[in-house]
């Protein structure tokens, strides 16, 4: 069994945190291995029960992963998953700016890399970890999330600037224009560029690209009849190919193979979706991402 939940954080909390997500795996036999695709956004992870474990590319060295690590956003396939045995994790996926705005962290030194969360966050984690450790259920560890990171939201300005750009180009599937995204930040591209690293982690025209791969690759998902050509022209692609290069670049493998993973791990929100039984996400909130 291998299985992930997602759950909305309170409205007040919307601006910094995309959705909660519990992973449950249950491997007994051999241990199952999914490659992280290039992500559009940052996560805390706190993770319960067996280890994952975690191998870098190029290395074949195997680590376990910490109890709770911070993730940033990711470029690439870069980390390979572990999974077997009794896993549980609770996630915090938050919005592009979401982990700054909070914790005032300088997220380019978080673009592709990954710490032990208590080194970077300090005690807020320790805090928290033991908190969600009590609870019995996904439904309670998302209302002690919110508990905390509200307490954090007491001194956050609104969502504006660079914020306001990463959120609509979230909200475009990444067919945004970034001289336009920097005039209604009323900044100048050179400006925009640096506070939307600063921000963000990554420059604005490569985070575009990232969101659109995941609004391609999470479009297909949910249609079992649509072709990957419809799906190109719909993200606004060249053609096939042109996304066949993206796909690549962020995940090391070609369209079809990463759906089959995403299929694998996601496949009961999938069934849903493709059964009509889960509607659309038009925020693109709550792409299948993890």
């Amino acid at each position: 069994m291998h299985g992930i939940r997602l759950i909305r954080p309170t409205p007040q909390l919307r601006g910094c945190v995309r959705f909660y997500a519990q992973r449950e795996v249950q491997i007994q036999g051999e241990a199952v291995v999914f490659p992280v695709p290039a992500r559009a956004a940052p996560l805390l992870e706190f993770v319960f029960g067996d280890r994952i474990e975690v191998s870098y590319r190029p290395q074949p060295l195997v680590q376990a992963c910490p109890r709770a690590v911070v993730v940033g956003l990711q470029t690439h396939c870069r980390v390979q998953l572990r999974l077997q045995g009794t896993i549980e994790c609770f996630v915090i996926l938050f919005q592009p700016t979401g982990l700054h705005r909070l914790f005032s962290i300088p997220m380019h030194e978080l673009a592709d890399r990954d710490y032990e969360a208590h080194s970077v966050l300090g005690a807020f984690v320790s805090q928290l970890e033991q908190r969600l450790g009590e609870c019995r259920s996904f439904g309670e560890r998302a209302q002690v999330a919110n508990q905390f990171l509200l307490r954090r939201c007491l001194d956050v300005r609104g969502c504006e600037g660079v914020s306001a750009a990463a959120n609509q180009t979230l909200l475009g599937g990444g067919n945004v224009r970034i001289a336009t995204l920097a005039n209604h930040a009323g900044l100048s591209i050179r400006q925009f560029e640096r506070d939307f690293i600063e921000q963000v982690g990554i420059r604005p025209k490569l985070f575009a690209r990232i969101v659109r791969f995941e609004a391609a690759l999470d479009s297909k998902a949910r249609s079992s009849t649509k072709s990957w050509t419809e799906v190109a022209h719909e993200w606004g692609y060249y053609d096939q190919m042109h996304m066949v290069h993206d796909f690549e670049d962020f995940t090391g493998e070609t369209p079809t193979t990463m759906l089959g993973r995403t299929e694998m791990v996601f496949r009961e929100q999938i069934e849903a979706m493709r059964s009509a039984r889960c509607s659309a996400n038009p925020d693109g909130n709550s792409r299948l991402i993890l």
